[in-house]
């Protein structure tokens, strides 16, 4: 099964992670990591199959604690390119 991997940047809060879980229960979820680096900062990293990457991204950019949801393929699935895309980590920061 071909899948993407949605990363997800937003402000830790009550509930957050519920919400998450939530807005995703509709859709075949493969993985769910939730980090929180600070009070201020969190990232969740979702895999889904494919085929329900754009409506969970488009349902995930909804939440209130969301900043921004970027897309990243899978590196089998080849290249695509788009303005949702996650753009390339710099190796320092």
């Amino acid at each position: 099964m071909e899948h993407a991997r949605l990363t997800v940047t937003l402000r830790p809060g009550h509930g957050t992670l519920a919400r998450l879980a939530a807005i995703l229960n509709n859709h075949h979820v493969l993985d769910l990591a939730y980090t929180t680096s600070s009070r201020d900062s969190a990232a969740a990293v979702v895999r889904v199959p494919r085929s329900d990457a754009k409506r969970a991204q488009h349902k995930l950019r909804r939440l209130v604690d969301v900043i921004d949801v970027c897309l990243d393929p899978a590196p089998a699935a080849g290249t695509a390119a788009g303005t949702d895309l996650c753009p390339p980590i710099a190796a320092s920061r």
